[in-house]
C-alpha cells in the first residue's frame, strides 16, 4: 500500500468522523457502555480466579500412613507425589512435627502432656486447581501403606462439602460470565454494523464515483473499517478509564474490610486494560467488516 493510499484513507476517516459527529458520539458512547458491562464481567472472572487461587493455597489433602509403615518409604512416597502433574507441592510431615502442631493448636494442650504421640507419619499435598482434589485424593488412597486420606475422594465429591461447593461455584460463575460476555460482544458488533451501514448509505454518491473511476474495494472499504475500529477503541478506552480506578478502589476497600478476599493485582489489570482496548477495536472492526462486505458486494448503481 502506497503512502498516497494511506493518506487518502486517513483523510477520509477524519472527514467521516467530522461529518457524522453525532452518530460517532452516539456509537462510541454505546460501545463504552457495552464495554463497561463486558469489562465488568471479565474483571469478575479475574477476581474469581484470584480468589480461587487464594483458596487453593489453603486447600490441603492429607494422607496418613499406618503407624508401623517404614519412614523411608513414606518419604519416598512424598517425593513421588510431588512429581504428579496435578500436584503443586507435597510435603512429608513426620509424626513428631504433627504432634507439635497439634499441641500448639489445641487450647487444652496441657492435657496432652505425658501422652504418647498417637499420630502417624503423613503427607500434606497442595493441588494446582480445586477441581483436582477428588482425583488426587483417590490416587493417594491407592498408595502403599496409606491408612486415611482427608478429605477422602468420596468426601470431596459429596454435595454440600466445601470442596464441592467451591468447584461448583467457580464453574457456574465462569460459565455465566462467558455466556454474558458473548451476548455483550454480539450486541456491540450489531451496533457497529448498523452505524457503518448508515454511513455507507449516506455516502453512496462518493462510493459510486470511486467505483466508476476504478477504485478497488479495499481502498473504498478501508476508511469505513478504520472508522469502526476507532469507534470500538475509543469506547473501550472510556470503559477502561472507569473500570480500572473503580476496581483499584474496591480492592483497597476489600483489603481493609475483608483481608482474605484478594482481588486481581495491578499486573493483571495492566494486561486487562490492553486487552479491553484490543477487544473494543476488534469488535468495531468486525461490525464494520460485515457492513462493508455486504454493501460493496453490489454492483455500482446510481440512485434516483
Amino acid at each position: 500500500m502506497s503512502w498516497n493510499t494511506i493518506d487518502f484513507v486517513c483523510r477520509e476517516t477524519a472527514l467521516h468522523l467530522r461529518r457524522e459527529r453525532l452518530i460517532a458520539i452516539t456509537t462510541i458512547s454505546t460501545i463504552a457502555v457495552l464495554m463497561l458491562v463486558l469489562g465488568s464481567l471479565v474483571l469478575l472472572m479475574l477476581d474469581i480466579k484470584s480468589l480461587t487461587h487464594n483458596l487453593r493455597d489453603m486447600l490441603e489433602v492429607r494422607a496418613y500412613f499406618l503407624r508401623d509403615h517404614p519412614r523411608d518409604k513414606a518419604e519416598e512416597a512424598a517425593r513421588s507425589v510431588a512429581r504428579w502433574p496435578e500436584v503443586r507441592a507435597a510435603k512429608f510431615v513426620p509424626k513428631e512435627e504433627g504432634w507439635r502442631w497439634l499441641s500448639r493448636t489445641i487450647v487444652s494442650s496441657r492435657k496432652l502432656r505425658g501422652i504418647d504421640n498417637p499420630l502417624p507419619d503423613g503427607i500434606t499435598v497442595y493441588v494446582k486447581e480445586p477441581e483436582l482434589v477428588p482425583r488426587v485424593a483417590a490416587k493417594l488412597e491407592t498408595l502403599n501403606g496409606v491408612k486415611d486420606v482427608v478429605p477422602s475422594a468420596a468426601e470431596s465429591r459429596q454435595k454440600g462439602g466445601f470442596t464441592y461447593r467451591l468447584i461448583q461455584g467457580k464453574q457456574i460463575l465462569t460459565g455465566a460470565g462467558i455466556a454474558l460476555s458473548l451476548l455483550v460482544a454480539l450486541a456491540g458488533i450489531f451496533i457497529v454494523h448498523n452505524t457503518i451501514r448508515l454511513a455507507l448509505h449516506s455516502r453512496w454518491r462518493e462510493i459510486y464515483i470511486m467505483q466508476l473511476i476504478g477504485a478497488g474495494r479495499g481502498v473504498i472499504a478501508a476508511p469505513f473499517l478504520l472508522e469502526g475500529m476507532l469507534h470500538g477503541a475509543l469506547g473501550a478506552t472510556l470503559a477502561a478509564c472507569i473500570l480500572l480506578p473503580a476496581h483499584m478502589y474496591l480492592r483497597s476497600l476489600s483489603a481493609e474490610s475483608v483481608p482474605f478476599v484478594v482481588l486481581a493485582p495491578d499486573s493483571i489489570l495492566t494486561w486487562f486494560g490492553f486487552g479491553l482496548l484490543a477487544a473494543g477495536a476488534a469488535l468495531g472492526l468486525t461490525g464494520s467488516t460485515f457492513s462493508v462486505r455486504r454493501y460493496l458486494r453490489r454492483k455500482p448503481e446510481w440512485h434516483t
